[in-house]
């Protein structure tokens, strides 16, 4: 092949960017390159969307754990010292004075000493306290309960997070597969206008057709320079994208996994009954429902008395109150109640406000299960119809490819104009585009599918 040489330099250029795009990565990852269950297994590992979710559900469960501890008495340590400045109690040695002097004693003291403190000016004592709720008419059951659904809650999340990342990856994954594949096809089809500006330039050397039908063909191959250097960027982007939700600084393993079709989908029925059971937020709606009950509890119980028992001892003590032995160890114990008579309505209004929120969910989980039933019939039929596309543009790619054929066949011997030579390699290559674009659209469209039925670890069988 004899060209021009400004073509050819350029030819070579793209031609190293190509081979520097696709072949830094086979000494790097062997020849089967980077699966989607590698590349699955790499975000799972790293990701900080995952790492932050299992947090939050971490966060819900030790809530959990920690109102179970409302069940159980609460004991509690105390101590104490303090120092009056005098004591408090009564001095009666005036009136003993007085009735010395009545009955004439030479000494009144020989009555002893008529003053009494009740404590010492320093005092210290320590001990332990415990409280026990006996009966609180269902609320700390109702509270233990509701911090288990929002543990589920989190739980729930977390699902949710991981099926989503699974699509993510599904585009990010699939885009760089389209794009370095779109790459390929603009490879060939400057290849194509390089030979056929070859071909151009023989036949105007010759006198058999005229300059402007090699100036033509010109055109075509600078278009084609273009083409490819355009797709080489999208390629370039495409893996910077696939690096991101990796979250590795970039990506230069050749992927592994093509593009696949499903050859027995189940029906859109089947996929409707497993989003309305497996999908995340559906089932957070079902939780919320049950969370709702137990708002409606906990507000309830306050039409009940709170029923507790208590005890004090102390333990050690230097006779603070100068009554007893020091070693003496007093003790209490007993049983309290509490009951609120009137606060104004507040309790009332406050169920009424829980029972409108459970109501309220009711009505979110019934719309919710219709628009989800909506959405995978139509994640359902945009499936159906890229594998149309994909059998329709088969058909087209090989009428285009003997078009192609024939048109050149043509031009070699005057019957074909230079431009329909190109429009045939343009329509080829649209095909090829075309038909890429809806393998990458019927890939991305079963891995939402299968995230909002709640199978997406299913989808991993199909990207192998």
């Amino acid at each position: 092949m004899l060209m021009k040489g400004s073509n050819f330099k350029n030819y070579l250029s793209i031609m190293g960017g190509v081979l520097f795009c696709f072949g830094i990565s086979g000494s790097v990852y062997a020849q089967e390159g980077m699966s989607f269950t590698d590349a699955y297994n790499k975000m799972y590992q790293d990701n900080s969307l995952i790492k932050a979710v299992e947090k939050q559900e971490e966060i819900h469960h030790y809530k959990w754990e920690a109102m179970k501890g409302l069940r159980y008495p609460s004991i509690r340590t105390f101590g104490g010292g303090v120092y009056v400045g005098r004591s408090l109690g009564f001095d009666l040695n005036g009136l003993k004075n007085g009735i010395g002097d009545f009955i004439h004693l030479p000494n009144p003291d020989i009555l002893g000493n008529w003053s009494m403190s009740f404590n010492k000016r320093d005092m210290a004592f320590g001990g332990f306290m415990a409280t026990w709720p006996l009966y609180t008419g269902g609320k700390i059951n109702a509270a233990i309960k509701a911090h288990e659904i929002e543990s589920k809650i989190g739980e729930k999340d977390l699902e949710k997070t991981k099926n989503k990342l699974i699509t993510e990856l599904a585009q990010r994954y699939y885009s760089v597969k389209l794009a370095e594949e779109a790459v390929i096809v603009r490879q060939s089809v400057l290849e194509g206008m390089n030979k056929h500006l070859h071909d151009a330039t023989k036949l105007e050397e010759n006198g058999m057709i005229a300059a402007v039908e090699k100036m033509s063909a010109d055109v075509a191959v600078s278009e084609a320079n273009r083409q490819l250097d355009g797709a080489l960027k999208d390629a370039k982007l495409a893996r910077l994208a696939l690096a991101n939700t990796l979250e590795v600084d970039e990506v230069t393993d050749k992927l592994g996994s093509d593009f696949f079709s499903v050859s027995q989908l189940e029906d859109v029925g089947f996929f409707q009954e497993s989003a309305i059971e497996n999908y995340p937020d559906l089932q957070k709606l079902v939780l919320q429902k049950e969370l709702a009950d137990q708002g409606v509890k906990v507000k309830q119980s306050a039409n009940y008395p709170t029923v507790f028992g208590f005890g004090q001892t102390i333990l050690a003590h230097n006779n603070p109150i100068l009554l007893g032995e020091k070693d003496n160890k007093p003790w209490i114990v007993g049983v309290g109640v509490t009951y609120t008579l009137f606060e104004g309505f507040k309790n009332r209004n406050e169920i009424k406000a829980a029972k409108a929120t459970r109501e309220s969910v009711e009505l979110f989980e019934a719309k919710a299960k219709s628009d989800v039933k909506m959405l995978v019939a139509k994640l359902y039929q945009d499936i159906q119809k890229q594998e149309d596309q994909i059998k329709n543009l088969n058909v087209q790619e090989k009428l285009a490819v003997e078009y192609l054929r024939v048109r050149t066949k043509a031009f070699s011997e005057g019957f074909a104009t230079s431009t329909e030579v190109v429009d045939a390699e343009m329509n080829l290559s649209g095909v090829r585009l075309m038909k890429l674009q809806a393998n990458y659209n019927y890939a991305v469209g079963v891995a939402s599918l299968f995230e909002v039925a709640g199978l997406s670890q299913e989808f991993l069988q199909y990207t192998k």
